[in-house]
């Protein structure tokens, strides 16, 4: 908990909260057009980019994150962490309005249209490693639950009025200068972000903490609950975080729904985002952190058998599948905020952004395999198009989906070693009680 936090007036901190509210409603519509929506798979695809291409973009963020997120950490303590917000949000600004001129260079436009990703996910390590040390400034321990519930529950009602208007703005085939335009305004809203982290209250302590990198790393390793957690959640990522852009992928080029139908389908996927996060407070007051997390690893195992079970000819199979993948964002809603929750419990007090890289470093390799993984897969053609078992057929994407089912089932293994399951150690873990 941050002793900081104690010192300030309760209107401080609630105009903190405020601040760190529409800072994610600015910056939240860049990442969930690139991390949850169709529209940068329809318009890459609208670029002619395949489904490697298309499913490869998704994992940017992932791969950039894993290499860079404890030099960030140490960035972040030479540099400052509203001077690496800043040049963060002045990054992802860019990398946005790239993407949306991509169409401009032609027979580079694909090639124009991925850098403009990679400049945005670039700077996603260096805004991640200083997000959480600065709300970390404002927020007690008591307000951790209920602050990233109503944060997370309210930027995706935000988000999610804006994504099924833009489906229905999109139709079935949407005009490139409107995805140009979509992506140009989305990249300038990063810049509002920019302003609110701004605003956010500092810890005169805090504003600079020289980090020894190795001597910050060796406290992080032998913090055992950290540890522990961090491998959990990054083998876990490996089987969740394809499930939403695979799924999407497979609703666009196997069952061949029109690019706004898919886009309209997407908003399912975040009005279950909205009901997870406006629950969670709530939630974890009853439940604990420990039935949260069993509760929301049995959704992803649940959705990843079911999505492989479905069959496109079955009828209602729409509404079937975006039950599903309600249920897939529900949890992937839950697992945000569970993350969020002990990443601040894990952080050992003056090593807390070499703590926080850390376990996003984890989290991060996890999606990183996995996308990776995936995208080879599906641009290989290593998987059968089709194969029988008895009277059913399955396509390769549903193989996919049996294949996360599988992982997710063998990491229940896992379990036992998570902190919040015996809370009590002798390294550092403070949960909310």
């Amino acid at each position: 908990m941050s002793d900081f936090a104690e010192t300030l007036t309760e209107q401080q901190r609630k105009r903190a909260r405020i601040y760190a509210y529409f800072a994610c409603y600015f910056g939240c519509i860049s990442e969930v057009m690139l991390d949850s929506s169709a529209i940068v798979i329809v318009y890459i695809g609208m670029l002619g980019g395949g489904s490697m291409l298309v499913m490869l973009s998704t994992s940017f963020s992932g791969i950039l994150s894993m290499l860079l997120m404890i030099p960030s950490a140490v960035l972040i303590g030479r540099i400052g962490m509203k001077k690496a917000v800043t040049i963060a949000c002045i990054t992802g600004c860019c990398g946005f309005l790239l993407m949306a001129a991509a169409p401009l260079f032609s027979s580079f436009s694909r090639t124009v249209a991925i850098i403009g990703c990679l400049v945005y996910c670039l700077q996603r390590s260096l805004y991640g490693s200083a997000w959480y040390p600065m709300l970390d400034v404002f927020l007690r321990k008591e307000d951790r639950g209920s602050f990233f519930g109503t944060m997370r529950y309210s930027y995706m009602i935000v988000s999610g009025i804006l994504f099924f208007l833009l489906g229905k703005l999109m139709g079935k085939n949407p005009p490139m200068l409107l995805m140009q335009i979509i992506l140009g305004i989305t990249g300038l809203l990063v810049l509002g972000r920019l302003y609110c982290m701004l605003h956010f209250p500092e810890n005169p302590q805090e504003k600079r903490v020289k980090l020894n990198f190795r001597h910050s790393l060796g406290i992080s390793i032998r913090n055992g609950p950290l540890t522990s957690y961090s491998v959990y959640i990054c083998l876990l990522s490996i089987a969740y975080t394809s499930l939403i852009p695979v799924t999407l992928i497979y609703l666009k080029q196997y069952v061949g729904l029109p690019a706004g139908t898919v886009q309209i389908f997407s908003t399912v996927g975040i009005a279950g985002y909205i009901i997870g996060y406006f629950c969670y407070g709530r939630l974890l007051k009853k439940l604990k952190i420990k039935r949260m997390e069993l509760i929301t690893h049995f959704i992803f195992i649940f959705v990843a058998f079911s999505l492989f079970l479905l069959d496109k000819d079955m009828k209602f199979f729409l509404w079937m599948a975006g039950t599903v993948y309600f249920m897939c964002s529900l949890a992937s809603s839950m697992y945000m905020c569970n993350n969020s929750t002990e990443l601040l419990a894990l952080a050992r007090p003056g090593n807390k952004p070499m703590a926080m890289a850390f376990q996003n470093t984890y989290q991060n390799i996890g999606v990183s395999v996995g996308r990776i993984g995936t995208s080879l897969i599906l641009g290989a053609n290593l998987l059968a198009p089709a194969w029988k078992v008895g009277n059913f057929t399955f396509c390769s994407f549903q193989t996919l989906f049996l294949l996360y089912g599988v992982i997710a089932t063998i990491l229940l293994i896992l379990f036992p070693t998570l902190p919040a399951i015996v809370p009590k150690h002798h390294d550092y873990y403070e949960p909310v009680r």
